[in-house]
């Protein structure tokens, strides 16, 4: 099996590879045999930067995190005079990235998470503050609007928010279940077009 010669590159390989064969075969269907191999890497590389499966499949979301608040910060204007619209147009360019991305990541980090947290309390933990996170910035953004009148004012923006997260996430299955990207727009249209708007 061939090594690498700088091993800075294995572990991001890893995690690439790991992503792609979770988005297959999902995070219980897939072995650490499969994903060095796959990687070309011997088995032992992967406990140099893993102590185990469970750990490897945190970072992985850790690190579609990560990118997801960095293109979240590059794409959503934090001073746009309607902060609905610039919530739409946040989500809108995200999703036109998601359908050039040769991995289904919106749908791989999802189930991936709820796979593991049925079984780890840790992840349980992680997911709970990545989600906290994601709330309180889209409440931020509706409170701005609220405050503005552009958004609906009989509903706290923190339940709105939730209202937001649990139907993109449900779109997000039935995007997996379709093998289409257009629940996700439909659901985000709705959201930002109807049900937010005040």
């Amino acid at each position: 099996m061939a090594r690498l010669k700088n091993p800075d590159t294995i572990r991001p390989l890893l995690l690439e590879v790991g992503l792609t064969l979770f988005a297959k075969r999902g995070y219980h269907g897939t072995g650490i045999k499969e994903i060095v191999d796959t990687a070309h890497v011997p088995k032992g590389s992967f406990y140099n930067y893993f102590k185990s499966k469970e750990e490897f499949g945190m970072e992985i979301i850790r690190w579609h995190s990560a990118d997801f608040w960095q293109k979240w910060h590059s794409s959503i204007d934090a001073n746009a005079a309607d902060p609905l619209q610039a919530l739409h147009d946040c989500f809108d360019i995200m999703l036109v990235e998601h359908i050039d991305c040769a991995v289904n990541t919106f749908c791989v980090v999802a189930h991936v998470a709820a796979e593991m947290c049925e079984t780890s309390p840790e992840c349980r933990i992680t997911m709970k503050t990545l989600l906290d996170d994601m709330l309180r910035n889209v409440a931020g953004y509706i409170q701005k609007a609220q405050r503005l009148g552009l958004a609906r004012s009989d509903a706290d923006a923190n339940e709105l928010a939730s209202l937001f997260w649990d139907t993109w996430t449900g779109s997000i299955l039935r995007m997996k279940i379709e093998d289409s990207i257009e629940p996700v727009k439909q659901s985000v249209s709705l959201l930002f077009g109807r049900l937010l708007k005040k």
